[in-house]
């Protein structure tokens, strides 16, 4: 418990502490520069510090931080020379600009502050102007001495110290916090340098005699900027800063350049350097925005042609006025070409099955001429040999003023998609082919290769069914061959199985193009047909009693045939057995003779 309670101290204690003594050694630190309080500081970076602070930290815990940092500019004004009223004046102007802008940058900004965003950094500019002026009105009304001079140079200085040291090190911090290095060698080793080059100019300018350069420094942090982006054009533009107050106090030639008087030079320099700001941070802002935006570009690019690759699926577009093709990478390698320059569009269209171009440039006039969509599917020859299916569908793409506009599509091998349909479709065939022969198997006699019952049976229902809803005539027959015991008992079976193949063969034969003759069972047949009346129906049956006494040699044989005609309301059921009950009158008639039932 002992031990919690100590680290929950230090944890409480240390980081305002820290925050004190860095306030304090750069507001002493400034105060040294100017030669006390009756200096004209040209920037004031405690405040920059406290405020960057004060983003980085919750709310929570901001009042420690203010409380320290308030402490630690008493101490330093007094040590500077101010009075204690004066000193606690001026303590209040400075640490209410820092809460104040840190204020009005939560209020607006809901996420993190981050200089590489344009939008963010116009409102750090305002939430810096504005705790500025509130921290020189409170100056004004406190200082021994007031004027508009004196408000406009101390808004200057504490804006000054904000826009320059807030963004180095809210930046260091976060570079800091997420790796705990700032960076990797090479990247600090020019930085360093680059940094070491605004150093060397801005002293080569600011200790010369002559006539005034001032724009070298300008060039110099430019290229921090653009280098090293907000990080560059904070740090530039505060080399700058230390340079020319270091020679604006203390280097009595380079005096000369910023006019007379310590409160005009002072204006003069900060005129200078938050132009040298205005030009730097949003030119490293827009840079710094530009390289994430090209960075993201180049991840989603990175992430397309991996999801493009999986899918076998590349996009390309067409210029229609100059001809010219772009083709994504695995566009080349669905046409199995070196990923360099696209064909021409001939080229293109004639790596496409010879049968299959007109297919393709049909579709590409059409969709021209009528600035529609397109979809088709053709084949590609690749340059060995390799036959490829694709599918292309696409758009118009982007009409400009002047009429010109493009086509944009893409287009995905499915050469395994169309070999897994075929073998599909032929897998389907051979099951419907099986079901017909199982179909087929199911309804046929075995021994004669007609109907079965079960068919007969079926076929009979429909007929009937079909008599009632067309209001037409149907008539059946049933026979059967006479003395077929006697047959077999006589030839054998296999002769009386040969017997009813030939019957079954002969009475088929005698039959019309829409009647159906079937096996019921033993040597009994049933013969359908359809639009039949009982006339008609006794002229078939005895051409197919005539034309089975006739045939075959040994042994010969005879069938007798009962014939019915449908009544109405009537069953398939109960003509069949009218038609049963004549076959029988027609055996008692003495065999090898038909009669109709009654």
């Amino acid at each position: 418990m002992p031990t919690y309670r100590a680290g929950h101290f230090f944890r409480f204690i240390l980081p305002p502490t820290a925050t004190g003594i860095v306030y304090f050694l750069a507001a002493t630190i400034t105060f040294g520069l100017v030669g006390g309080s009756g200096g004209v500081a040209i920037l004031w970076p405690a405040s920059g510090i406290l405020l960057a602070i004060l983003l980085s930290s919750g709310w929570g815990r901001a009042y420690r931080h203010v409380i320290a940092a308030g402490a630690a500019s008493l101490a330093a004004n007094v040590l500077a020379g101010n009075s204690l009223g004066i000193s606690f004046g001026f303590t209040v102007a400075n640490i209410s600009e820092s809460i104040a802008a840190a204020w009005f940058l939560r209020q607006q900004l809901p996420r993190r502050l981050s200089f590489s965003q344009p939008s963010d950094l116009v409102w750090f500019c305002l939430a810096a102007a504005a705790g500025s002026a509130l921290s020189a009105t409170i100056a004004v009304v406190v200082a021994p001495i007031s004027s508009i001079e004196f408000w406009f140079s101390w808004f200057s200085t504490d804006l000054l110290g904000i826009l320059i040291v807030t963004p180095l090190a809210m930046i260091g911090a976060k570079a800091v916090r997420s790796d705990g290095r700032i960076g990797q060698a090479s990247v600090m080793l020019e930085g360093l340098l680059i940094f070491a080059l605004v150093a060397i100019v801005s002293w080569v300018v600011f200790s010369q005699t002559g006539a005034p350069i001032l724009f070298l420094p300008m060039l110099a942090v430019l290229m921090s900027a653009s280098r090293l982006g907000p990080t560059g054009a904070a740090g530039g533009v505060l080399i700058v800063a230390g340079l020319s107050t270091f020679t604006f106090n203390v280097w009595s030639p380079a005096q000369n350049l910023f006019g007379i008087g310590p409160l005009a030079k002072s204006i003069y320099l900060q005129f200078y350097l938050l132009t040298l700001f205005a030009a730097a941070l949003p030119i490293a802002a827009l840079l710094g925005s530009r390289k994430k935006v090209v960075t993201q570009l180049a991840e989603e690019k990175r992430l397309l042609e991996l999801a493009e690759e999986a899918a076998n699926l590349g996009h390309w577009r067409l210029d229609v006025r100059t001809s010219k093709i772009v083709w994504s990478r695995e566009v080349f390698n669905i046409f199995g070409l070196d990923d360099s320059v696209p064909p021409p569009l001939e080229g293109a269209i004639n790596a496409y099955h010879p049968d299959d171009r007109k297919i393709v440039t049909n579709h590409i006039d059409h969709a021209i001429e009528n600035r529609c969509d397109f979809d088709f599917t053709a084949r590609i020859v690749r340059p060995n040999g390799e036959i490829r299916h694709v599918r292309s569908r696409g758009e118009i793409d982007k009409i400009e003023s002047d009429g010109s506009f493009g086509l944009f599509g893409i287009v995905q091998d499915i050469t395994i998609q169309v070999s897994h349909a075929a073998a599909i479709e032929k897998a389907r065939n051979r099951a419907e082919e099986a079901a017909r022969q199982a179909q087929t198997i199911a309804e046929t006699d075995q021994l004669t290769g007609i109907a079965n019952r079960r068919r007969t049976t079926s076929e009979l229902v429909q007929a009937v069914l079909a008599a009632r809803r067309e209001d037409r005539s149907l008539a059946v027959a049933v026979f059967d061959v006479d003395h077929f015991k006697r047959v077999n008992d006589t030839y054998g079976h296999h002769a009386g199985d040969e017997v009813l193949k030939r019957v079954a063969n002969v009475a088929a034969k005698a039959l019309r193009a829409g009647d159906m003759v079937g096996r019921f069972g033993g040597e009994e047949f049933v013969i359908i047909l359809p639009d039949t009346t009982t006339q008609t129906a006794m002229l078939i049956a005895e051409r197919v009693r005539s034309s089975i006494a006739k045939s075959g040699s040994t042994p010969r044989v005879t069938v007798s045939i009962g014939i019915a005609e449908l009544a109405e309301g009537e069953t398939g059921e109960s003509l069949l057995r009218r038609a049963d009950e004549a076959l029988y009158v027609a055996k008692r008639a003495g065999r090898n003779t038909l009669r109709s039932a009654g």
